[in-house]
């Protein structure tokens, strides 16, 4: 039961640079997430383009429904075992594990709902998959962590059969029971499950950016006699603050024009602008200090705005993949840490860069994405 026909169907492909996702690269799930992918568990995760896997979301109880019905092939059940799982996207799928005794519920002892928008931790994943490859108990106790856990017994059943080796390498002698799990992770564990080769394809080209240079927007000469030279040591993003209306370069000119104008700043307060549409502008000169209206001294920080309120919008795509490019970039140019990554209201009292960008700085997987495309060779950015 443990290496299902399924295993024997997926021939390993030859995968093009950088393989069928963009955001994994480099990922150490990536040759697990292509196995899943061609053997046809996961078509992405932004349809109808699905050239996303968003490998650091947590798996939902749904999404793991729908792994575990497509891996082991299951019928579609007749039966509705859930209340709380009506016209839900995964509805099929948890009506299929549930009739194959995969999944009793979450609220026991009733056990009528599902809750299948909950994430799902290590704990849950360990019971599912030993349940659904029926694997076989185990006398050895693997880990320090989860004696006398509800999900122990199960937790020992995977370790034996090799799904899991543990949460923290080199020692991993613990499991981590409680942690959420994500999709990333759980590409690898369906992987093993399965007995399925992991595929981790060449490497994608290295990211190339061209940065629009100032005269190409028309940016005001600067002051240099007014400028602060400083040595950069850390990242930080700030947002316009204002919904997308006039953009590119006549919104570049009029931020110029307040900053230097209104309020006697020698230049644009910010080093590098990223447009709604992605596209990446020179601002002022990163061996100047930036300025900024908040009471917090900038100097150190390379000052990265992008266009928008996030408080109220969401960055564009984009956005996003130019914004990361560029401090990948930033961060080998000038030996920073993608650590050090932060938002302005880490530093001031300002809901800059507004919760639908700072979420994902405080989550760490904007510096995880930074790290991964490093990793991955870096990103050629063409500075004026």
């Amino acid at each position: 039961m443990h290496l299902p026909l399924l295993a024997l169907s997926v021939m390993l492909a030859i995968l093009p640079p950088g393989g069928s996702f963009v955001d994994d690269d480099g990922s150490t799930h990536e040759g697990g997430i292509e196995a899943i992918a061609a053997a046809g568990l996961t078509t992405g995760c932004n349809p109808p383009v699905n050239d996303r896997y968003c490998p650091d979301s947590n798996v939902t109880r749904g999404q793991m429904a729908a792994f575990i019905a497509r891996a082991r092939q299951l019928a579609v059940s007749g039966e509705d075992f859930f209340t709380d799982d009506e016209g839900d996207v995964f509805e099929r799928s948890i009506n299929s594990i549930a009739r194959a005794g995969i999944t009793f519920g979450c609220n026991p002892p009733m056990n009528d709902q599902f809750c299948p928008d909950r994430a799902m931790t290590r704990g849950e994943m360990a019971a599912m998959l030993a349940r659904a490859f029926a694997l076989p108990a185990s006398p050895v106790d693997h880990f320090l962590d989860d004696d006398g856990h509800r999900f122990e017994d199960v937790i020992k059943r995977i370790a034996r059969a090799g799904i899991t080796t543990g949460c923290n390498p080199p020692v991993n002698d613990r499991f981590c029971p409680n942690a959420l799990i994500t999709r990333a992770q759980m590409a690898t564990f369906l992987t093993r499950s399965l007995g399925l080769v992991p595929n981790r394809p060449p490497p994608r080209p290295n990211p190339r950016l061209t940065v629009i240079p100032r005269e190409n927007w028309g940016a005001l000469a600067p002051r240099i006699g007014e400028m602060a030279p400083h040595k950069i040591d850390r990242l930080t993003i700030h947002h316009a603050g204002t919904q997308t209306g006039v953009t590119g370069p006549a919104q570049i000119r009029g931020w110029q024009d307040w900053h230097m104008n209104g309020q006697g700043w020698p230049d644009l307060a910010y080093h590098i602008v990223i447009g709604v549409d992605g596209r990446v502008y020179e601002g002022r000169d990163p061996a100047f200090r930036g300025d900024t209206g908040t009471p917090y001294d900038t100097t150190g920080h390379l000052l990265v705005v992008v266009e928008g309120n996030f408080e109220v919008e969401q960055p564009t795509a984009a956005q996003w993949t130019s914004l990361e490019a560029v401090l990948a970039w930033a961060s080998q140019r000038y030996g920073v840490s993608p650590d050090t990554i932060s938002g302005h209201g880490d530093h001031a009292a300002t809901l800059c860069p507004g919760r639908n960008l700072e979420d994902r700085i405080h989550s760490g997987e904007l510096a995880a994405k930074v790290q991964r495309l490093i990793d991955a060779g870096g990103v050629d950015l063409i500075w004026p």
